[in-house]
Parts: structure tokens; C-alpha cells; sequence
């Protein structure tokens, strides 16, 4: 998985939410948005994949969603995880 960008939204509602711009390996051609909402603690609290503006429906794998994480702490996004 190859990320591209990582941008911070805070909702009408409050929420925060991070749009992360991505492509899978295998699908070079084939630019996917992931969606991350955090809680209030900064905990994610739903994950979904965008493509064309359609959910995906997409369940990303452990090391997918570590992969997201540590690139929204490069950026300076702190998120909250389970020990």
C-alpha cells in the first residue's frame, strides 16, 4: 500500500475525520480514499475505503491499518490505539 496524502477534517457535527489518499500495489493505476473517524480520545472509532466516491466496503487488514497510523503520526496526527 503506498500513501500518498493524509488531511485533517473536523465535520459540521465535530468530528474529526482523516482522508488518507492511497494506492494498493497490485491496482498502481487505481486511486483509493481511505476514511478514518476518530473519537474525542483520538481513538478511530471507523475505517472505510473510498473509490470514485463509492464505500468500498473494504476490511483493512492489521499491518494496512498500522501502515495509516504511522503515517498520520508523521504528519503530526495523534491517534489513540489499543495495547
Amino acid at each position: 500500500m503506498i500513501i500518498d496524502y493524509c488531511e485533517k477534517e473536523i465535520t459540521e457535527g465535530g468530528r474529526t475525520q482523516l482522508h488518507m489518499g492511497l494506492q494498493f500495489e497490485d491496482e498502481p493505476d487505481s486511486l483509493y480514499v481511505a476514511e478514518l473517524e476518530l473519537d474525542e480520545d483520538g481513538s478511530i472509532s471507523e475505517w472505510k475505503l473510498f473509490y470514485n466516491g463509492f464505500d468500498c466496503g473494504y476490511a483493512f487488514r492489521p499491518e494496512e491499518k498500522e501502515a495509516l497510523i504511522l503515517f498520520a503520526a508523521g504528519q503530526g496526527i495523534s491517534i489513540h490505539t489499543e495495547t
